[in-house]
């Protein structure tokens, strides 16, 4: 864990910029209308949302333009740090804080939504990702909504990774150097999206993307639910 708390601090050092873009599947699934979604976006104006792995904190001026109450989670002091900054830069206000996915430093029933762009699927040294949808599903107010991404069959950082149990895998080739010996958790099918979270979770909505970008195969499930 120190490792990764280190290699992604220097990441997002090295990459800081005072613009940031929002992720397009997250601005299409928050504020889109589909067959088979179609969020309220009238509850989004003070409800508290949770950033999940916020990274470069790309995703919160589009949370900020939805008036959520913005919270966020990463894994380090240095990156808050650097988070603090390009809010204060873009006049954004967020509580952040430093955690895990197996350690959100909130209340239990305290949040009406989470977003999880690229984060809630890794798994630290000791658990599993059931541990992590306990911990995910603990601060979220029962009929909250969890928004997140998955990792699909074909994905480019399962290449040549080492297959664990239970749909787990060890990174062992990450193309940005980052990861590499970080487990993380899989799925092949909408049906394993499905089973995987139902225990927690109902009204789960699911979809799935492949996208060859420039090279770089970005196969992912999405997923919407809400905390039973």
């Amino acid at each position: 864990m120190e490792n990764v708390q280190k290699t992604y601090t220097d990441f997002h050092k090295a990459n800081t910029s005072k613009h940031v873009y929002p992720t397009e599947w997250v601005i299409r699934t928050l504020l889109g209308k589909y067959p088979n979604l179609d969020l309220d976006k009238s509850k989004y104006p003070g409800a508290k949302i949770l950033d999940l792995g916020f990274g470069d904190c790309r995703n919160m001026p589009l949370l900020s333009n939805c008036n959520f109450d913005i919270y966020g989670l990463e894994i380090s002091e240095g990156i808050l740090q650097l988070a603090e900054h390009t809010l204060d830069e873009l006049g954004i206000t967020a509580t952040l804080k430093i955690g895990t996915n197996t350690s959100i430093p909130f209340a239990d029933n305290y949040f009406d939504y989470m977003l999880a762009c690229y984060s809630c699927y890794y798994v630290d040294q000791g658990t599993t990702f059931r541990d992590n949808l306990k911990e995910m599903a603990r601060v979220l107010k029962p009929g909250a909504t969890l928004i997140a991404s998955l990792i699909g069959p074909g994905n480019f950082i399962r290449k040549d990774s080492k297959k664990l149990e239970d749909g787990h895998e060890m990174i062992t080739k990450d193309i940005f150097g980052l990861r590499n010996g970080y487990v993380f958790k899989t799925f092949d099918s909408e049906e394993d999206v499905r089973e995987t979270f139902s225990p927690l979770f109902d009204n789960i909505s699911v979809c799935f993307s492949q996208d060859d970008f420039w090279g770089l195969q970005l196969n992912n499930f999405f997923i919407a639910c809400c905390k039973i």
